[in-house]
């Protein structure tokens, strides 16, 4: 039994190393590339014969709003729309991905084609789902990706008072926001759908902070019951969020956390207060992580920006891609996939495999983003 099981594996990974061309398009080829993953991971072996499971594929970098911590304002990629020749690359790999995210630094749905864009990983099998500041999610997109089938929808809002949300993010207009996940939900109920679902995602900050409890709140209000706290990321190059870091010496953090369980218990409301909870305590991030599975993100994930660049997570420095794709020529799924399996990428998995972790891992580590689990 055991040569069998060996000889299927062996097999299966000749076959994910053929050409694109000659590759099945099935549920039941995504789930061998996930079984080539789970092998491997299991085995910490440092070899990468599965391709991506997880895509995040930047379909546009411009953006509506000037949030003070976003570093979109602060690249000169931004901008941009996906050229059509990208992402039909991205479309080819998608059929052994298991999740696409369509989003990146920019805001999705000024993708004029969006709905579409979701309505296509679906036809391919992936589960689909982004982030969107919701200030352009009106009656027809929402409709549309209602009838694309969009797995879920994270909206940003990071805190329940219109006044402190808008100078956190510039722009926006909280009503106007909350009005339109209305009517998506609204649309939901008339299209008789479940999808796609809905989660509030928080930047977490000093600024903020007492806000969180009101968040929980408003998430009810609004019919949302899964809200994700994130700490912020304090880049140095942003002057304006060196005094948001949280730390131990925020006033009261361990009642605010307390109650915020609390409140999210008692209003069905799922929340998760891990990660801000070891950035408040001042934890040692290589004594959380001591005990957990190597980083799992260079085996599993590829970010594909607007412009070519392509990255090994989505925490990774943006001015130093892993590889780059020349969008202006003739491309195809072959040169993603040899992005992939690049010596560049093969031996960040054996530092990251042996522990010798760089530069952007342990600061990806210090504000606890990288994953926890596999």
């Amino acid at each position: 039994m055991r040569k069998k099981v060996f000889f299927v594996k062996d097999y299966l990974k000749k076959v994910l190393l053929r050409k694109r061309s000659h590759l099945p398009v099935s549920g039941r080829f995504r789930e061998d590339n996930l079984s080539l993953y789970r092998s491997s991971r299991t085995a910490r072996e440092v070899e990468c014969p599965n391709l991506p499971l997880n895509l995040l594929v930047e379909v546009t970098s411009k953006c509506n709003l000037k949030c003070k911590m976003c570093n979109i304002h602060h690249d000169k990629r931004s901008g941009l729309i996906i050229p059509d020749v990208l992402l039909d690359a991205t479309f080819e790999l998608a059929k052994t991905a298991s999740v696409v995210n369509p989003f990146g630094l920019g805001e999705p749905l000024l993708h004029p084609k969006i709905a579409w864009i979701v309505g296509r990983y679906k036809s391919l099998g992936a589960y689909v789902g982004f982030t969107t500041n919701g200030m352009l999610l009106g009656e027809e997109i929402s409709r549309g990706l209602i009838i694309n089938k969009l797995d879920y929808l994270a909206i940003s809002i990071d805190a329940a008072d219109p006044v402190l949300f808008e100078k956190i993010r510039r722009g926006a207009d909280l009503q106007r926001i909350s009005d339109n996940i209305q009517t998506l939900n609204s649309l939901k109920k008339y299209l008789n759908s479940k999808n796609p679902a809905l989660s509030l995602s928080v930047v977490a900050q000093a600024g903020n902070f007492a806000q969180l409890i009101d968040i929980i709140k408003l998430a009810e209000e609004l019919e949302i019951f899964a809200v994700d706290f994130s700490p912020i990321t304090v880049h140095k190059h942003i002057s304006e969020i060196q005094n948001e870091a949280l730390g131990p010496s925020v006033a009261d953090w361990r009642k605010t956390l307390e109650v915020c369980n609390g409140e999210a218990a008692a209003k069905g409301v799922s929340i998760d207060t891990r990660r801000l909870q070891y950035v408040l305590s001042g934890s040692s991030p290589k004594d959380v992580y001591r005990e957990t599975t190597p980083c799992p993100e260079p085996f599993r994930f590829m970010v594909i920006r607007a412009n070519g660049d392509i990255f090994p997570c989505c925490n990774w420095d943006v001015n130093k891609p892993i590889a780059v794709i020349d969008a202006s020529k003739k491309i195809s799924v072959t040169d993603l996939e040899k992005a992939w399996r690049s010596p560049k990428w093969q031996a960040l998995r054996e530092k990251v495999v042996s522990g010798a972790y760089p530069e952007e891992c342990r600061i990806c580590m210090t504000n606890f983003t990288r994953p926890f689990e596999d």
